[in-house]
């Protein structure tokens, strides 16, 4: 083997080793949390706990806004089971607020059984939070929804939050991850449901000039490329 080939090869060798540090790097950098752009507006994606930010938290409810925590209604370790008992000081004050929400004859809504049912998307704001109707509610008392539901209901959501965010940061978490139940759950992976949450805020009208942070569980994290979900949204 001449001198020159070997050359060549050991070359080769550390453009390659080179190759691997670099993804290995660009893997590790992104294994925990990530920032993309959508429509000018900066959104951070990490493991976290929702309620520790600062920011407007988005809480997901039903369409009724039940404050029940019982575990059938609402469980204790859903999120607005946590918001209730460890968050709330004023149950009262936040039902009354939730059953007379300012504006409402204003927004589209419905009364069924003598109580409003909202739009999934509609947000009412209570404190620091943004209390969101995400999912209808069925006599089995289960959260329930379909694929164009979701993707209907983010639509909106995107936009109520540009009509109250009062520019202030928003935080979120990943809607659909926890005890929702989907008409076709197979097609709701943590990764598909990440994607469906940044593509319907790229393709919304809604215009949010104050960065949005996504928290993820430790478990949904395990479960999710946020290097490819960078690469995908740069």
């Amino acid at each position: 083997m001449s001198f020159a080939w070997l050359k060549n090869i050991k070359f080769l060798s550390r453009i390659r080793v080179i190759w691997l540090i670099t993804a290995v790097l660009k893997y590790a950098t992104t294994y925990k949390s990530i920032t993309i752009n959508i429509n000018n507006t900066p959104i951070t994606i990490k493991q976290g706990d929702l309620f520790s930010s600062n920011d407007w938290k988005v809480i997901p409810f039903n369409e009724y806004f039940d404050t029940q925590v019982d575990d059938i209604v609402i469980a204790h370790n859903s999120l607005n089971g946590i918001l209730i008992d460890h968050h709330i000081d004023n149950l009262q004050d936040l039902q009354f607020t939730l059953n007379n929400p300012p504006n409402v004859q204003k927004l589209p809504h419905k009364i069924k059984g003598g109580r409003i049912c909202h739009p999934l998307g509609r947000i009412i704001k209570y404190g620091e939070f943004m209390i969101l109707a995400f999912t209808h509610f069925d006599n089995n008392n289960q959260a329930t929804l379909t694929h164009n539901q979701y993707e209907s209901c983010l639509r909106t959501m995107w936009n109520e939050i540009s009509r109250t965010y009062a520019n202030k940061p928003v935080s979120l978490p990943l809607l659909g991850g926890g005890i929702t139940r989907f008409e076709n759950p197979s097609i709701k992976t943590e990764t598909q449901l990440l994607k469906c949450l940044l593509c319907t805020f790229r393709t919304s009208n809604a215009t949010i000039n104050q960065p949005i942070t996504i928290y993820l569980t430790q478990d949904a994290i395990r479960n999710i490329d946020l290097y490819s979900i960078k690469k995908q949204f740069k």
